[in-house]
């Protein structure tokens, strides 16, 4: 099949001629037929298992008959009449166990559950030889337009579905690879010191990121209610979205009269860890973002969707504000050094 032919050829159904369409019809009779003989090969199959054995030597002679006939009527050759002696029938030449129970099988005897088994097994043996002959008829000699338009079908659904399938998942790569900041928040959580690291969602206070926020140093201040005016501890939310660097230049916590009670900049140590590390009671789904020089703030990139920083510092009171400095960065859009 050329890649002409498959993508330039007719897209409907081809017209047959008489000839063709007269080949249509008997292998739908062929394949309607080889239906029958699956559904009474199934209904026996219940028949021994349920010990049914009188009602299944009337079937398995029923489904022994079809098979004969069926493989005459594939072969051209004339039926032979049910219970009529089958010692005319040729068996096929074939390697597989195809029509080998006829050899101890006899219409007019009943037989016991052992042997029922055993020409049952035949009798599958030789449906599945059927359909593989069946299949090679219609390929060789029974072949018309509408065979090749269903094969030339299959494979264009295969290539449409391929490419559909591929380009779907070059875009959630893409997204996954290079993420896009989107619209979202982030929040502040208070705990009450460094042995009582716990937050509740009533101890949280955020604001709205924007999308149009980024690449810009952007300040979020946080008006904290009474119940969160004494705490010796924060959790810092900065974002809700994995693949997004941030830079936080500066943190205050200031009481009413706006006196600084806390201030810290994250930034990179002689040790290469941020400044006061043990000031960080845990750091999650956040890691440092390339190499970067003592002194330096530090930039972070979110590796999971749920990034935090727990600080721990002296227990504060009457705090009434939270100022923090950031800027937000899209990964891929990060200059080298």
């Amino acid at each position: 099949m050329s890649v002409k032919e498959l993508f330039l050829s007719y897209w409907k159904s081809p017209v047959l001629s008489s000839e063709e369409e007269t080949i249509e019809v008997l292998k739908k009779e062929k394949k309607q037929k080889l239906g029958q003989i699956e559904s009474r090969l199934e209904s026996l199959e219940i028949l021994i298992a349920n010990d049914k054995l009188a009602d299944a030597n009337i079937l398995l002679k029923y489904v022994v008959y079809d098979l004969v006939n069926f493989y005459q009527n594939l072969n051209g050759k004339k039926e032979i009449p049910k219970d009529s002696d089958l010692s005319s029938f040729q068996l096929p030449e074939t390697k597989s166990k195809a029509f080998q129970f006829l050899k101890n099988f006899n219409h007019q005897v009943e037989v016991s559950e052992t042997k029922i088994n055993e020409i049952f097994d035949g009798c599958l043996f030789t449906y599945h030889y059927l359909i593989n002959e069946s299949k090679s008829l219609f390929r060789s000699k029974m072949e018309t337009k509408l065979d090749r338009f269903k094969q030339i079908r299959k494979i264009r659904i295969i290539v449409v579905s391929s490419i559909l399938l591929l380009s779907l998942i070059s875009v959630l790569y893409y997204q996954y690879k290079f993420p896009v900041l989107k619209d979202q928040s982030i929040k502040m959580y208070t705990f009450l010191d460094k042995e009582h690291p716990q937050t509740s969602e009533s101890l949280m206070v955020s604001l709205p990121v924007s999308k149009t926020g980024v690449g810009v140093w952007n300040e979020y201040v946080f008006t904290l209610p009474e119940t969160m005016s004494q705490f010796g501890g924060l959790r810092i939310d900065p974002l809700e979205q994995r693949g997004i660097r941030f830079v936080l230049d500066d943190l205050q916590i200031l009481d009413a009269n706006g006196k600084v009670l806390y201030s810290k900049k994250i930034t990179v140590s002689q040790s290469l860890l941020p400044e006061d590390y043990q000031d960080f009671l845990e750091i999650s789904d956040i890691k440092t973002a390339g190499k970067q020089l003592p002194g330096e703030l530090v930039e972070m990139i979110s590796t999971g969707r749920d990034p935090k920083i727990l600080l721990a510092f002296p227990k504060l009171e009457n705090a009434k504000t939270i100022k923090v400095k950031m800027k937000y960065i899209e990964a891929h859009k990060v200059k080298k050094k």
